[in-house]
């Protein structure tokens, strides 16, 4: 069974989602998508992580982006939820998605080195 911090997580990720998709900023560049999001134990910080497909402008662009709508998405979330306590929400860049794809080439690689 989930606890409360994993549905609040659950929500707010579909909640921002929603979000990000009607947000008309020309910073928003890239293909941007939420990894994970990780709720504080005190529920007052929601970290939102991100990862974008394009080239390095593109990610500065979108997280300067992604600063200047935090506001503004914690704004709406106030709006749309029925909740005592909406959390101030973070943005951090997921490299993961990059560093995961270097360790499939690198895989990849090596097989071919041994099987040749």
């Amino acid at each position: 069974m989930f606890d409360r911090n994993e549905r609040l997580r659950e929500l707010f990720r579909s909640e921002i989602i929603k979000a990000l998709r009607d947000i008309k900023d020309p910073g928003l560049s890239g293909l941007l998508t939420v990894t994970d999001v990780e709720l504080s134990q005190d529920r007052k910080t929601l970290t939102v992580f991100y990862s974008v497909l394009g080239t390095p402008v593109e990610r500065r662009r979108t997280d300067k982006a992604l600063q200047r709508c935090a506001p503004y998405i914690h704004h709406l979330l106030i709006k749309r939820l029925a909740l005592k306590l909406i959390p101030k929400i973070v943005f951090n860049f997921d490299d993961t998605p990059r560093r995961a794809s270097r360790i499939d080439q690198l895989l990849w690689d090596i097989e071919k080195e041994h099987g040749a």
